[in-house]
């Protein structure tokens, strides 16, 4: 589904479902880094979601090549996905031509997002250094 505040990979390993709430979460964090990229005049980028829901067998198959994964994964339930910190869609608008602008930069508007929505208590949030992505849970 096309949505204007992030991007999802070609999910190998994950099916694209949420609850509502996980989803409308989502949505808001989306959201939220698209508005503070703007007030802090970054050039605007979606984040990328890189792990959804996943079934059983999902979680079997990848714990085989996947030292985090858990047999007991909360990614079976749809409260759960991941969001890529290395990557992120450069989104160009005939106001804003392209900028290159530094992945930290962009991390760390992230992290300040992620933090702000953790301390609302809305979620829980796991930096997966090895999958490079940070691990977020519906509260």
């Amino acid at each position: 589904a096309a949505n204007p505040y992030f991007h999802v990979d070609p999910l190998r390993e994950s099916i694209p479902y949420l609850v509502p709430r996980a989803s409308v979460l989502l949505q808001d964090i989306g959201r939220a880094f698209y508005d503070s990229l703007y007030i802090k005049g970054v050039p605007l980028h979606q984040i990328i979601v890189t792990s959804v829901l996943r079934t059983e067998e999902d979680v079997a198959r990848l714990r085989k090549h996947n030292g985090n994964a858990s047999e007991n994964s909360c990614h079976r339930f749809g409260t759960t996905f991941d969001i890529c910190y290395n990557r992120y869609v450069t989104v160009q608008t005939a106001a804003q031509p392209m900028r290159q602008v530094r992945n930290d930069t962009l991390k760390w508007v992230l992290s300040e997002v992620l933090r702000d929505m953790r301390q609302a208590e809305r979620c829980y949030v796991k930096y997966e250094v090895k999958q490079g992505c940070f691990h977020i849970t519906v509260r």
